[in-house]
């Protein structure tokens, strides 16, 4: 089979094009026409049954993106580009929350979702969440989400930084030797997942998903049933508690994992020797972390950051990068100077002794 390159089928809807590429995929057809991501087949889907690209685009609240970042990033995954090169399969993952704080981003977002702008919105995976509980605020930021992608539902939705303080022991249940099998979500986070579920119900929403700082909270709620996803800080520099607790649990329970914050806030390609973007987002895509980690969720500031990291994305590094970047990012996460990590207690835990 003869794959060419794609960057000349505009006139083809994205759902054809895509089905294209990952006929050619299933097709065993070689990474010499740029065949080397392949999309994640972890069971999230776009609505019209598409798999997910494992590189996804987020909003970046410390920068300012451009209205344009959205549209390049969609065509970066419709064109092959030249033979040899990396290309990126699947469709477009975007994510935003507080949508206030970049504008242009969103408008962006909103363009592709309008019927005019030629892309059908069922061929794209939208996500976004917050960080309320109650249902009156639950129901606000729902519809501030869906007024950026379409407005009939959203394909995500993310309850946000959950804390170690939204859980709590299960007095009732049977004794379990395992600490973390005996936590359970607070009364108050079941009653906001129970709420975020009736949406799913009503077809408002597709997928429920969670985002904590904390991998007590991610191993514990690796095991929930009503989390469809997890969403988990990690990086080079912030992997141990990632690796030994949530992970694990994520894996046997059949969970994917969206790895964000790959970068650092975009610190741990700053100084000499440092590692590059695409290094930083492929890591988290490596042997030890995929699976459960199937997307790489990426706040590109601009163009150039965003086509850096989509060249270069690998599905993880080579085993001397990938010790040269762990000792490099070991130094970075015992200082902790930027506290960027919010519980370093966790970072020497094992699964069984939590």
């Amino acid at each position: 089979l003869v794959v060419r390159r794609l960057h000349k089928v505009r006139t083809m809807s994205l759902r054809t094009t895509l089905s294209v590429v990952l006929f050619a995929f299933a097709l065993n057809a070689t990474s010499s026409y740029g065949l080397s991501i392949p999309p994640t087949l972890c069971g999230l889907n776009t609505k019209s049954g598409l798999p997910i690209a494992r590189y996804g685009l987020g909003g970046a609240a410390r920068s300012t993106q451009p209205s344009t970042l959205p549209s390049s990033y969609l065509s970066k995954l419709i064109d092959s580009g030249d033979e040899g090169e990396n290309f990126v399969q699947g469709a477009p993952f975007l994510f935003y929350y507080n949508p206030h704080r970049y504008p242009d981003f969103m408008s962006g977002i909103k363009e592709l979702c309008v019927e005019s702008s030629g892309v059908d919105r069922t061929d794209m995976f939208i996500a976004s969440g917050g960080t309320d509980r109650s249902p009156d605020k639950l129901d606000q930021r729902l519809a501030d989400s869906l007024k950026y992608c379409g407005g009939s539902y959203l394909d995500c939705f993310v309850l946000e930084y959950i804390c170690p303080e939204e859980l709590a022991v299960d007095v009732a249940g049977p004794w379990n030797p395992d600490p973390i099998m005996r936590l359970q979500p607070h009364p108050d986070l079941v009653a906001a997942m129970d709420h975020v579920k009736g949406w799913v119900e009503e077809g408002k929403v597709r997928y429920v998903g969670i985002s904590t700082h904390s991998h007590v909270v991610g191993a514990v709620m690796a095991r929930n049933p009503n989390v469809d996803a997890l969403m988990i800080r990690y990086n080079l520099s912030h992997k141990n508690a990632a690796e030994e607790v949530t992970f694990p649990v994520a894996r046997e329970n059949n969970k994917p994992v969206i790895a964000f914050t790959t970068t650092r806030w975009n610190s741990l390609q700053e100084g000499n020797d440092a590692p590059t973007t695409s290094d930083c987002v492929s890591f988290a895509l490596g042997k030890i972390s995929s699976p459960p980690v199937e997307i790489i969720l990426h706040s590109a500031r601009d163009e150039a950051e965003l086509e850096e990291a989509m060249d270069g994305l690998k599905m993880g590094l080579d085993e001397d990068d990938e010790e040269k970047w762990r000792i490099y990012g070991d130094a970075i996460e015992g200082l902790n100077e930027d506290f960027f990590d919010e519980y370093p207690e966790e970072r020497y835990l094992k699964v069984s002794s939590v």
